[in-house]
């Protein structure tokens, strides 16, 4: 009788499994950091340990992260913790000498760079700001002399690129540059609207080689958001998720939170929410495994 009660107050029970083990979150936000972060480096991945999560990647829009990922490393228990250095105004922008930089620190735990972030052209046009400040990858079509040094920097250190705030159209651009350079390539957040990938545009961006990011957040986000900075953002529900998961090919995801901030889940609660909505929406277990461990391990893992 007691079990008939449980089963009706708590239909299905918890999950046979922990359907965040042994993932990578490749979008981690943590403090210290100018912005309000909920929880530190160490707090971040001591829960991410204790959720038997894979691996994490730590960003910041205005510092390297490479440095604190080999001391929060030390204190991780088995889950590998990884950084890199976003390009915006904070590290000189599309700037190849914080690149190279970065990746000789030693520890060797940054792996990703990201194109600029807030202090892109295409950020403050899509959600305002000045202008004026905006770091441009590409113009008129053509890769900035800057951006291809900085993939070149990549490509000598075997490092992963990411988009930033790119817009769609400049993100194939960007993704010319990193094929022809031989740099493995991940198109950050892909469907926000800040950067604006539909699916004919994430079709030619996998068909370039690039991985597509979905990130958790993106539930979150729109008019009816917390958070009156994420009404600006719109939503980017797990409905359109799953659908171009379908569409393109799971082989060409990731996926992360883009999670962190305060007032927010937190990265490894929003994690386990992400994937046990696609599960829902029909994603096979065996997709989530490769958009979770498989790809985004291999991402970050170097070539030689």
């Amino acid at each position: 009788m007691e079990h008939d009660h449980l089963s009706s107050v708590f239909p299905g029970g918890p999950p046979a499994t922990n359907v965040i083990a042994g993932t990578v979150d490749f979008h981690v936000h943590t403090g210290p950091d100018a912005f309000d972060r909920a929880l530190d480096d160490d707090e971040t991945v001591a829960v991410a340990s204790r959720a038997e999560m894979g691996a994490i990647v730590l960003k910041n829009h205005i510092a390297e992260t490479a440095s604190r990922a080999v001391l929060a490393r030390k204190r991780s228990g088995n889950v590998e913790v990884y950084g890199g250095v976003v390009l915006n105004h904070a590290v000189g922008g599309l700037n190849a000498d914080a690149v190279r930089w970065m990746a000789r620190i030693s520890g060797h735990r940054g792996r990703v760079v990201w194109l600029p972030t807030i202090d892109a052209g295409n950020h403050l046009r899509t959600l305002g700001g000045d202008v004026e400040r905006g770091i441009e990858v590409v113009r008129d079509g053509t890769p900035s002399e800057a951006l291809v040094r900085v993939i070149q920097a990549c490509a000598e250190h075997d490092l992963v690129l990411q988009t930033g705030h790119t817009s769609a159209d400049d993100v194939l651009v960007v993704a010319d540059v990193a094929r022809r350079y031989g740099v493995r390539l991940c198109v950050t957040h892909a469907m926000f609207p800040v950067v604006g990938f539909d699916l004919p545009r994430m079709r030619s961006a996998a068909e370039l080689g690039a991985k597509l990011e979905l990130c958790a957040i993106g539930m979150l986000m729109g008019a009816q958001a917390h958070h009156a900075w994420m009404r600006a953002w719109g939503n980017v529900g797990v409905k359109a998720c799953a659908q171009a998961i379908k569409e393109i090919g799971s082989q060409h995801f990731i996926l992360s939170t883009d999670l962190g901030q305060f007032g927010n889940p937190i990265p490894a609660d929003g994690y386990r929410w992400f994937v046990q909505e696609l599960l829902q929406e029909g994603v096979p277990p065996q997709e989530i495994d490769l958009m979770a461990r498989r790809t985004p391990m291999d991402l970050l893992r170097p070539r030689t």
